[in-house]
């Protein structure tokens, strides 16, 4: 998969649910507002996946935490994807 290396690089491990929450959040044209709750939503919906509310947070703060994207008053933006 395409995250697979930056997950890495990042310090993180690609896990399968990680892969799949980079392959949601990072695939867009656009950026996007998502609470976790909807991010949850839209991972099920488009992935045809279950993955629990937990991990999406736990997953969503590593990234933060590793700076993956950052976060603003107007938008998500992706530092590494």
């Amino acid at each position: 998969m395409k995250y697979t290396e930056k997950l890495r690089k990042s310090g993180l491990r690609p896990t399968k649910q990680r892969l799949q929450i980079c392959e949601v959040l990072f695939d867009t044209e656009k950026t996007f507002h998502f609470t976790v709750n909807d991010l949850v939503k839209k991972i099920n919906r488009q992935l045809n996946n279950k993955i629990s509310l937990a991990t999406v947070y736990n997953t969503v703060h590593a990234f933060e935490k590793k700076r993956l994207f950052k976060t603003n008053s107007d938008k998500l933006k992706s530092n590494l994807f």
